[in-house]
């Protein structure tokens, strides 16, 4: 991404690097780091000196920012109000609504009355951020919008001889970013996106546990959930809903010895896959996502998107292995 972009980027670790770990996740270098929230962030402090961005901050969670050094991505007038009153912040980032209608100050007039409120208050106003709801044209349209409210913050603190603070924007918007200072890179440092060179960092395996042959007619799972058509052979693997496995992924390819199988029902622990194949052992590995069969592929069997099922395999039941 560095390569791609020629940016500094913020490294997304939220939601425990989304769903791959953390700690190992923030080995990677990068010239920030993002969470959403200030319990995360009090975690990755234990293994990060740079500044720790809390995208979400909660006026509950003040005395966290101050205690570990986060900084908060502030776009909400109470939680402005209660952070600076609370003396308890002594930097932070504003955040522009451009588009996305989540957080943030919408207009011009709001983020200058946010930004001198600040500097009136002696807390110090390091960055300036967005967020795009999507790729394409309406980022050119967020950024019209940003870029406003940009205008109008970076002229009020010039008028007063105030330091001008950073630009950052999510990183979906890359082809448009080359005028802010900043990239926050979330699901492209995971190996997806539209960068050719990316490939996935998480590949998900379980194990069999069980084989069986079963007859036409048979049925498998609960209620039946699967009537055989001809006869099969058909394993059970652990791993089931409780460890990221959805119930609506019945139907799609897994692989097993190189070759696809099919999940045929999706239990709490434990799922079936049937195949015509009959040389399939009790403790062959069954790969469940891979390059092959990514999360972008999952996430359409399951009508959803990655992001949900990378953090969906975040499971106590789940053992991680790191290569590299």
């Amino acid at each position: 991404m560095r390569l791609a972009t020629g940016k500094p980027l913020i490294l997304m670790c939220k939601a425990n690097g989304y769903g791959h770990g953390m700690f190992e996740v923030a080995q990677a270098e990068a010239a920030a780091y993002g969470v959403a929230a200030e319990e995360e962030g009090e975690k990755l402090r234990s293994v990060v000196r740079k500044d720790i961005l809390v995208t979400a901050p909660r006026v509950s969670a003040l005395d966290l920012v101050a205690e570990y050094d986060l900084v908060p991505i502030i776009g909400e007038e109470s939680y402005l109000k209660s952070a600076v009153s609370s003396g308890k912040v002594c930097r932070c980032h504003l955040k522009v609504d451009s588009g996305m209608h989540r957080m943030g100050f919408r207009s011009p007039k709001e983020c200058v009355k946010a930004a001198l409120f600040l500097a009136e208050h002696g807390v110090r106003l390091e960055g300036i951020a967005t967020h795009y709801k999507e790729s394409g044209e309406n980022v050119k349209r967020q950024n019209q919008a940003f870029d406003a409210c940009l205008e109008a913050i970076f002229g009020a603190y010039a008028a007063r001889e105030l330091p001008l603070p950073i630009t950052h924007v999510t990183a979906s918007g890359r082809v448009e970013a080359g005028k802010y200072d900043m990239l926050r890179v979330g699901l492209a440092a995971y190996g997806y996106g539209e960068l050719s060179s990316l490939a996935p960092a998480m590949e998900v395996s379980s194990e069999i546990l069980c084989v069986k042959r079963i007859a036409k007619g048979d049925t498998l799972g609960y209620g039946g959930a699967f009537l055989a058509d001809r006869p099969l052979t058909a394993c059970t693997v652990l791993g089931g809903y409780a460890d990221g496995i959805d119930r609506r992924e019945v139907g799609r390819d897994v692989i097993c010895k190189g070759a696809r199988c099919r999940i045929a029902a999706v239990c709490m622990d434990t799922f079936e896959v049937v195949t015509e194949r009959v040389d399939l052992c009790v403790g062959d590995r069954v790969i469940i996502m891979s390059e092959e069969l990514d999360a972008a592929y999952v996430a359409d069997r399951r009508g959803t998107i990655p992001y949900e099922v990378l953090v969906g395999y975040d499971t106590p039941r789940a053992e991680r292995r790191y290569e590299g």
